[in-house]
């Protein structure tokens, strides 16, 4: 009886232990626990301790809040232009709804995996090769902008989703290389031909301004001869001036004194006329041809003995 009684007794302590164990629920930080009734949500649980009556309610799932981030396999991607390549994409999000994360889907990891590549495959398909290799940060972002609300309805947010290795088949690498070879090779021929075209604008630009600047000393020496030339002729000129004012005052001055001794020797009209006559008979004696006559001829006649000098020539010859 006694033994029954022990048993009985650690039997009933072991239930309890039991029916606290199931009543005591402890979430830790960064997660949280849903809790149903009978099948039906009814809460979620905080990080912290919380007591749960057993069997009319149960955890159903612990969900992690935190950051969690997922490799994604490669996929067979075809380009615009028909390129197969494979891409991997690398993705960082967080739960923030925990309610829609457990219910809404069935696995709300899967569906985002899923969206994601099939949203990759119709943006790929938008581009040419060339434009895939280089343009992975425009095609990160296109790919997070197509599938950031559909995510939303499973209670998921991406926080990153990024492309990874590119890879194309050893065919289309030869390919890639011989294009880009032909590519660099025509960017010479048109680096040396622009340089080439260069090198003859600047030579045409450096004789034309040599001729320039030839013309224009040319111009500025033509200018400083004209300018000397008519600097000396303008001295000339006042020299000349100067010279016939001179000899003006000179020749004003003889007659002046010739008309003052003149008029101090006192000789009378019959005086002048008799020294007319006489130097008039020297010309005529002189052989030469040479005849003068008075401005006026009518002032012949004013002469009285004008008659006696004519006939004197005759009877010398």
């Amino acid at each position: 009886m006694a033994i029954f009684s022990i048993f009985f007794v650690i039997v009933i302590i072991g239930l309890l232990i039991l029916l606290l164990s199931q009543m005591i629920i402890i979430v830790e930080q960064g997660e949280v626990k849903v809790v149903e009734s009978f099948g039906k949500y009814v809460k979620s649980l905080d990080p912290g301790l919380h007591f749960l009556i057993p069997i009319l309610y149960n955890v159903k799932q612990r969900v992690s809040l935190k950051q969690i981030p997922i490799q994604i396999d490669p996929q067979s991607v075809i380009t615009k232009d028909n390129v197969i390549v494979e891409i991997d994409e690398a993705i960082k999000y967080h739960v923030t709804d925990v309610r829609a994360f457990v219910y809404d889907n069935q696995n709300s990891v899967v569906s985002m995996i899923q969206d994601c590549q099939s949203n990759l495959r119709g943006i790929i398909g938008k581009m040419d090769l060339n434009e895939v290799l280089n343009g992975t940060e425009e095609i990160n972002v296109a790919l997070f902008e197509s599938v950031k609300d559909i995510t939303a309805g499973y209670g998921l947010s991406i926080d990153r989703i990024n492309i990874g290795e590119i890879s194309v088949s050893d065919e289309i690498v030869n390919s890639m290389n011989k294009l880009i070879t032909a590519s660099r090779d025509k960017e010479s021929l048109i680096t040396i031909s622009e340089g080439k075209k260069q090198s003859v604008i600047l030579d045409s630009e450096a004789k034309a301004s040599e001729m320039e600047i030839d013309a224009a000393a040319r111009a500025k020496q033509t200018k400083i001869d004209a300018t000397a030339r008519a600097e000396r002729i303008k001295i000339d000129a006042q020299a000349e001036a100067e010279r016939i004012k001179i000899v003006t005052e000179a020749e004003k001055k003889r007659i002046r004194e010739i008309n003052q001794a003149i008029q101090e020797s006192q000789i009378d009209e019959k005086m002048l006329s008799y020294l007319g006559i006489e130097a008039f008979k020297h010309v005529v004696e002189n052989n030469h041809n040479t005849v003068i006559l008075p401005s006026n001829l009518t002032e012949i006649g004013n002469i009285p003995a004008i008659k006696q000098v004519w006939d004197a020539t005759d009877k010398n010859k």
